[in-house]
């Protein structure tokens, strides 16, 4: 009896997978047939900016009560913030608070500004504003007219278009498919410290579209919420600490996450973490394994000069897992209760205990006003304040 191949049914399989999937473009994940966009410095551009239909609930301009950007309803943009020469090979990747996820390297750079770090220590892990776009081209030569993403920083464009529709608020029509506007963008060729020329947009004027589009042109548009590769926390601590990746299951999406409450320290931790009730001298936390830190980062401003400065390549520099909290330890003074000059720590008032767990200390919503003001960035009650906020999601 002839052997059954184990080839059967699978190259076929491949086959269909290669000819529907796209292509890796740096930390994009681009459809089959649908390539970038890259203004040329210096040079005009038309084009049509085209809305999908948002899949992400968490899409990072969602506005329910406006109904902007809710799952299911249509939108024009994906904003974005990246983290730049990222690991050994200096790679850019996508910050995971862009999709409301928790971000190591983020939190890393919170906690290396709270020790006292070098500014140029910290400004590295800085993240940059970005946006991601559908266009149709316009009477281009270089570009087809039919969708191309367009991946450019907060500073390069948006800035702008922002201003233009202050000024009048009738342009703000621009990507409806119906009364939709075509943008006519005059580029500027920029460059910076001798680098390589880029395009920065200088005018948007808004013209009338000679034809609209029909609703049949969105199974043509891909959606923008699938088109970001997002790396997992694992991963990204992985290249940020130069180690290799810990395996384990997939992390559940925030969404599938189970609502937590109020959190429970386990016995050991809150014994290494406490040194008061320490009667008998212990091994430093150093010599215990290193794991990357817990507590959320601070929302970074964008700094778009530095953002689209090509850089040359950094020698990477090894970083070291920060050491875990305890999680009912005063934040402020570690657990023990003293401040810098060895009184009374003023968050805890001795105890080395976390207080304020179920109230805002600068008088805001605890739990619904998460990074929503400055001091909420540096703030004690920071975990607190967003596991209550999640929670309530």
């Amino acid at each position: 009896m002839a052997k059954k191949s184990s080839f059967r049914g699978k190259v076929g399989a491949n086959a269909q997978k290669q000819k529907t999937s796209g292509a890796a473009y740096g930390y994009l994940n681009l459809p089959k047939g649908v390539n970038v966009f890259t203004p040329e410095p210096g040079g005009r551009h038309s084009f049509d900016i085209m809305p999908y239909v948002v899949t992400n609930s968490r899409h990072p301009d969602r506005d329910e009560d406006l109904e902007i950007a809710v799952k299911g309803s249509l939108w024009w943009k994906l904003p974005f913030k990246t983290h730049r020469n990222i690991g050994a090979t200096n790679e850019t990747v996508v910050c995971p608070s862009s999709a409301g996820k928790r971000c190591p390297i983020c939190e890393y750079r919170a906690l290396q500004i709270k020790e006292g770090a070098e500014k140029e220590t910290t400004d590295a892990l800085k993240t940059s504003q970005r946006n991601l776009y559908i266009i149709i081209p316009k009477k281009d030569k270089k570009y087809e007219e039919k969708p191309h993403i367009w991946d450019v920083s907060q500073f390069l464009f948006q800035n702008l278009l922002t201003d233009e529709l202050e000024e009048n608020e009738e342009y703000e029509v621009f990507p409806d498919l119906e009364e939709g506007l075509t943008l006519r963008v005059r580029f500027d060729s920029k460059t910076i410290g001798g680098s390589k020329p880029f395009a920065e947009a200088s005018r948007i004027d808004f013209e009338e579209r000679k034809k609209g589009y029909n609703d049949a042109i969105l199974d043509e548009i891909p959606s923008l919420d699938e088109v970001l590769n997002i790396l997992s926390a694992k991963e990204l601590e992985a290249k940020l600490f130069e180690i290799d990746p810990v395996e384990d299951e997939p992390e559940p999406e925030e969404e599938e996450r189970p609502a937590r409450k109020a959190r429970k320290p386990e016995p050991e931790e809150e014994e290494e973490e406490r040194p008061k009730k320490r009667k008998k001298a212990e091994p430093e936390e150093e010599e215990e394994e290193p794991e990357p830190p817990k507590r959320r980062a601070r929302k970074p401003e964008p700094e778009p000069e530095e953002e689209e400065e090509p850089e040359p390549p950094k020698k990477s520099k090894k970083l070291e897992p920060a050491k875990r909290r305890s999680i009912i330890a005063c934040i402020a003074c570690e657990g023990t209760g003293k401040n810098s000059k060895g009184g009374p720590c003023r968050a805890c008032g001795g105890t080395g205990e976390r207080q304020n767990k179920n109230k805002c200390p600068h008088g805001f919503k605890f739990g619904i006003d998460t990074e929503e003001h400055d001091e909420c960035f540096e703030c004690d009650e920071w975990d607190a304040c967003m596991t209550a906020k999640e929670d309530a999601e």
